[in-house]
């Protein structure tokens, strides 16, 4: 069954890597990519029961595919943290996300001794970047694990 987590993980891995590429179309890439993430993880837990070797129960399945959606989140959790200052610069770089910002938070950035493009660089890059590595591993963690769950069920009836 480690084989078979690894493999579904590389596989489900890859496919977030596409998954956040695609994200980086300005307009449409969210609207197509945001959805098809539940269901990439889904898929990845369905994967590391269809490719053990051996049948396995609805609890050892669910386990495997949680590991398997972890090893796939942690690779598309990266390329999202890697992708998100080239998102920040499709979006128009910092500069552009100082302007949206309001007057007052502004102000109180400058008076605080921050400069308020460095910031929003930071935040738009970085921060963002983390939220999504993070967001990938809990729901590709637990989505994994119920999807590999249901089609070990599936496959024992």
């Amino acid at each position: 069954m480690r084989r078979a987590n690894l493999q579904a993980g590389l596989v489900g891995g890859a496919m977030t890597v596409g998954l956040s590429i695609i994200a980086l179309l300005p307009y449409v890439g969210a609207c197509i990519a945001l959805p098809l993430f539940p269901l990439v993880y889904v898929l990845i837990g369905m994967i590391a029961v269809r490719v053990s070797d051996y049948p396995a129960g609805v609890s050892e399945a669910s386990v495997g595919g949680a590991v398997a959606g972890a090893i796939a989140a942690i690779i598309g959790g990266l390329a999202a943290m890697f992708l998100a200052p080239i998102r920040l610069a499709i979006a128009g770089g910092p500069e552009e996300l100082v302007l949206a910002l309001p007057a007052d938070t502004i102000q109180s950035l400058v008076q605080a001794g921050l400069d308020p493009v460095a910031v929003t660089e930071f935040v738009g890059g970085i921060g963002i970047g983390m939220l999504c590595c993070i967001a990938q591993l809990t729901t590709g963690v637990l989505l994994a694990a119920v999807g590999a769950g249901l089609y070990a069920a599936y496959r024992q009836t």
